[in-house]
């Protein structure tokens, strides 16, 4: 994907999105997967889309997708994706090492 950086925690983050949902069934999982990065593609078009969450990260940005939430933040050449996490999950408690 052109102008998205995927940080290692977001690339863990979906890894372990596709890891549990295919414990169930693999198919789903990989349509799941492709519905949170379509939106990386809205993001790379418009990328105020998303909610600001200066309360987390100045700067930081989120977006639904589906029952998951995709944290972000514009950059220069594209956007770089922070987090992408279940909307039930403690959010700040997950940025705490990015934050001190």
């Amino acid at each position: 994907m052109n102008g998205v950086n995927l940080s290692e925690d977001a690339r863990e983050d979906l890894r372990e999105i596709w890891e549990f949902v295919s414990a169930k069934d693999a198919g789903s999982a990989t349509r799941l997967l492709k519905q949170i990065t379509d939106k990386f593609d809205t993001l790379l078009s418009f990328p105020s889309a998303g909610r600001e969450r200066n309360d987390l990260i100045v700067g930081l940005r989120s977006f639904a997708a589906g029952n998951y939430i995709i944290f972000y933040q514009p950059i220069d050449d594209g956007i770089e994706v922070l987090r992408v996490l279940h909307g039930s999950r403690d959010v700040s408690s997950a940025f705490d090492d990015l934050i001190g």
